[in-house]
């Protein structure tokens, strides 16, 4: 299971980074698996993106200014329109294997590719009426988020800088994301497996090894990902409600201090390997 999350993960992300040539990536995400207790272990979805594409996307959700209030009598001010198991795993895993049947092994590392990213790009296209053309024109200044916004998205900017609650690190609001790493059968089969190996373990001790598991394939994600333009990409499971752990988990302390220096100080339950 770790390897087939792992190479779809891998395969998908760098597809749309070969797509895009002119962006630069900065951060890859595995999201979507709650830590809450419920009726079954759903599996990851994956989720990318680029300084353009935060760039452009706060900009179009960006909300018009209020009106300035006018004293009574003048006349109204014109309409504002600007807006803008054992310590390894192996236990674990070949449970899960066993769970399994074997003949889905085929369906599981060589599914067919999801579409998510390209719907994503093709609703983008659509929206900017360019007829299927990349929307995102390469540009050579890059150098940080904060110049790329610009100076009438400034609050978008503050909010959108270290803190783990923005934007910018919440993959639900990335222009890639939710990506699904596998069909339905496949994602339904491997879900089951979990269910039923927590079933017989406990909630609270597979859903824990299930997340080294997800923590150890960011890891490698990152490792992979992290070269040439894209070299400060950072690769982290997310979880808002302990995004502490996981992104000491993930990152190394010079990621951490960089991208989330109020986290940097802070212990961590998941030590990263």
């Amino acid at each position: 299971m770790e390897e087939a999350i792992r190479k779809s993960a891998l395969r998908q992300a760098r597809e749309i980074i070969d797509s895009h040539p002119g962006h630069v990536f900065y951060a890859v995400a595995l999201d979507g698996v709650s830590t809450e207790p419920a009726a079954r272990i759903e599996l990851p979805v994956l989720a990318l993106n680029s300084e353009q594409a935060l760039r452009r996307d706060l900009r179009l959700d960006a909300p018009v200014r209020d009106e300035e209030p006018e004293p009574l009598g003048d006349p109204a001010p014109a309409e504002d329109t600007r807006g803008g198991f054992s310590e390894d795993g192996s236990d674990f895993q070949s449970e899960l294997h066993d769970v399994v049947v074997s003949d889905t092994e085929d369906i599981i590392l060589h599914g067919a590719r999801p579409d998510a990213d390209a719907d994503a790009d093709a609703d983008a296209d659509a929206e900017d009426g360019d007829g299927g053309a990349d929307v995102f024109a390469p540009e050579e200044d890059t150098e940080s988020v904060e110049d790329l916004l610009g100076e009438d998205l400034g609050e978008e900017a503050a909010e959108d800088g270290s803190s783990f609650y923005s934007t910018r690190w919440n993959p639900p609001e990335w222009h890639w994301c939710s990506m699904e790493l596998f069909d339905e059968s496949a994602s339904e089969l491997w879900s089951e497996a979990l269910t039923s190996v927590a079933r017989r373990h406990g909630w609270e001790e597979t859903i824990r090894r299930y997340y080294r598991m997800l923590v150890s394939i960011a890891i490698d994600l990152g490792r992979e990902l992290a070269v040439g333009r894209n070299a400060d990409l950072i690769a982290y499971v997310s979880d808002e409600d302990h995004a502490d752990q996981l992104l000491r988990a993930c990152l190394t302390p010079e990621q951490l201090a960089a991208h989330f220096p109020d986290l940097a100080a802070l212990p961590a339950d998941l030590p990263r390997s």
